[in-house]
């Protein structure tokens, strides 16, 4: 099936008179639709040998760009001409039935089929305004990533409050447990990770962030790229960099050394083709110089074949290596998700190196600390919890120490244990942040690896002057930055937009002045912003030549915490009207005092200058 993608202002379509005699019967006269994807297709001979397939991956392709360019109308509008070779006439009519069912979901036109028709179109004048596309059966495998990759199969599930207290979960049954209705927030994101991993799964449709991110202008897609890959504008990149800064403290006083690998890798070393291991189907790869060459879809890759370089004794031990570094996950087109789903992301990685499974545990502790951390400054104090995964064996052995580092965790936690282990690891611990929606985004894990020590011959030398593989705990304090800021950002509207904001010391605008007269009130503005800026609190000045009602609402759609109105009044005593986002009230405040309070709230943080020129007339727009 080939399609033609065309964002449009309209469409208006009026068929004329029948082109073939088995037309479908049409009396509905003219048609217009605003603001939509109209997607001219063609079928082809041969696709109808898997025509559901054609029809799921036209489905993926056109809600890949329905998100892309931010709308939720599509005209499916059939156009043999698009092709030299159409298909067979029955099938074609039933392809276009097949994808109006398909994407039932949204508003959908759809013209005529075997009609001749005049239509006006009239296509918007940006780089993803027009698109082609060409689907054959069988070029990507039909299973979709878990089932291809040979999801483990979980045997027990088991659920611990805060206490350490166990109980049994039917997989069948769940909503019936009684810890899973309790009328507690931790209770409510404990059943929401449980009904994502074992009952219904993720939503459906547009995740709600990326509509936010572009508002923002913070993220947007990026057209000359491949899909999942991303732009990033000042603002996005400032908290980008604010979050790794935050992390990066955590880490080195845990005492780990920042190290950086190579992103791009060669096929035919054995260690890097077990290392990708379950990422095979997913790797960008190529050949250059007749050799095969694949980039880094984890850590791994990189910090593996690092450490086997390493000369390393006992009284190193234990030894801590961290990285960030992009990655790279060619996911299938229908799987991707705004920043939730992407191909190219940004993880943060620690590798710690033990001589015992016995040291092991105590810095995984110290690594479920770090990620506690992280979890109560960057995601949320409330909605968050802690998802176990393991073998069965290793639960029963190691009970005790499972339930004492979730009691320490203060969060409930869902274990779910299989009867062989399936992945490096004996057990990990995930740090789930849980949407306002329902849905989980996983953030942090630490990981207990007991078999890749012998396996990759990463070995330290002992007191007896002999060689004993490590013991190695794996920790993304993020594994993914891009699909942490989906939760910052649908956290931030969990109770509407009127009053969302990020957390103070991650806006990328914490204070903006607005000068009642730009002329008259900008000296003072241009003073006061200069004092904040010294106080090392980003700061900028909406100098724009508008009526201050606006540039308040302004203020408001960026998120902006707090916003000051300089004019007459100020000039005269020095006392500044501010209005405080996070409540939505005004109030009377000298400028001293409203420092020390943005102070008093950044403190424990770290800071980076304010990305952008300082004055909004001088800034451009980055989002149309």
């Amino acid at each position: 099936m080939k399609l033609l993608l065309l964002h449009s202002d309209y469409l208006e379509v009026e068929a004329r008179e029948k082109a073939v005699d088995s037309a479908e019967d049409y009396d509905e006269g003219k048609k217009r639709v605003e603001e939509c994807l109209v997607v001219f297709n063609a079928l082809e001979e041969g696709d109808e040998k898997d025509l559901d397939y054609v029809i799921e991956k036209a489905d993926e392709e056109i809600r890949d760009i329905l998100d892309q360019v931010n709308t939720d109308k599509v005209v499916i509008y059939p156009w043999v001409h698009l092709t030299s070779k159409p298909g067979n006439l029955d099938d074609a009519m039933r392809s276009q039935k097949l994808l109006e069912e398909k994407l039932s979901d949204l508003e959908v036109t759809r013209t005529p089929f075997g009609w001749y028709k005049e239509f006006e179109i009239h296509v918007k004048g940006h780089p993803l305004s027009e698109l082609s596309r060409e689907i054959r059966p069988g070029e990507d495998d039909k299973k979709p990533a878990k089932e291809r990759e040979g999801e483990e199969e979980f045997s027990r599930f088991i659920i611990l409050d805060e206490e350490g207290n166990e109980y049994e979960v039917d997989k069948h049954k769940w909503k019936e447990s009684d810890i899973l209705n309790e009328d507690t927030r931790n209770s409510e994101n404990l059943k929401n990770l449980v009904r994502c991993e074992i009952g219904e799964g993720e939503e459906k449709g547009k995740p709600p962030h990326i509509e936010i991110m572009r508002d923002l202008e913070l993220v947007d897609y990026c057209d000359v790229s491949d899909a999942g890959h991303f732009k990033w504008h000042p603002k996005g990149v400032l908290l980008k960099e604010l979050i790794l800064d935050y992390q990066d403290e955590l880490v080195k006083e845990y005492g780990a050394f920042k190290i950086e690998n190579p992103l791009l890798y060669r096929l035919n070393d054995e260690r890097i083709n077990q290392l990708i291991g379950e990422f095979q189907e997913k790797i960008y790869n190529w050949e250059e110089d007749g050799e095969k060459l694949a980039m880094r879809p984890a850590s791994d890759p990189g910090q593996f074949p690092y450490a086997q370089n390493l000369s390393i004794s006992y009284k190193h031990l234990p030894l801590k290596q961290y990285e960030e570094t992009s990655c790279f996950r060619k996911e299938q087109r229908g799987e991707l998700s705004g920043l939730r789903r992407v191909r190219n992301f940004t993880m943060t990685d620690t590798h710690t190196f033990t001589a015992n499974e016995e040291r092991a545990k105590k810095e995984f502790q110290e690594l479920c600390d770090i990620c506690k951390d992280l979890m109560n400054s960057i995601i949320s104090k409330g909605d968050w919890v802690l998802e176990w995964e393991g073998t069965v064996d290793y639960w029963k052995e190691n009970k005790d120490w499972i339930k004492k580092v979730t009691r320490k965790m203060g969060k409930p936690a869902f274990i779910q244990l299989s009867e062989e282990r399936s992945h490096y690891y004996s057990m990990k611990a995930d740090f789930e942040a849980i949407h306002p929606s329902g849905i989980e985004t996983q953030v942090s894990t630490v990981q207990m690896d007991l078999v890749n020590g012998e396996r990759f011959d990463i070995t330290y030398t002992g007191e007896d002057n002999r060689e004993h593989p490590c013991t190695i705990l794996h920790c993304s304090t993020f594994g993914s930055i891009e699909r942490t800021l989906t939760f910052l950002l649908e956290d931030a509207v969990r109770n509407g937009k009127m009053n969302a904001t990020l957390p103070l010391w991650l806006s990328p605008i914490q204070v903006r002045i607005i000068p009642v007269s730009p002329e008259k009130h900008m000296k003072y503005s241009e003073e006061l912003a200069e004092k904040l800026e010294e106080e090392r609190i980003r700061v900028d000045i909406d100098d724009r030549n508008e009526s201050v009602g606006r540039r308040i609402r302004r203020s408001e759609s960026e998120w902006v915490p707090y916003t000051l109105v300089v004019g007459d009044d100020e000039l005269e005593d020095d006392t500044l009207s501010v209005r405080r986002r996070e409540t939505g009230k005004e109030v009377d405040m000298e400028a001293e005092e409203l420092t020390e309070e943005v102070k008093e709230k950044i403190k424990d943080y770290p800071f980076r200058p304010l990305p952008l020129p300082q004055k909004l007339s001088e800034r451009p727009k980055f989002i149309g």
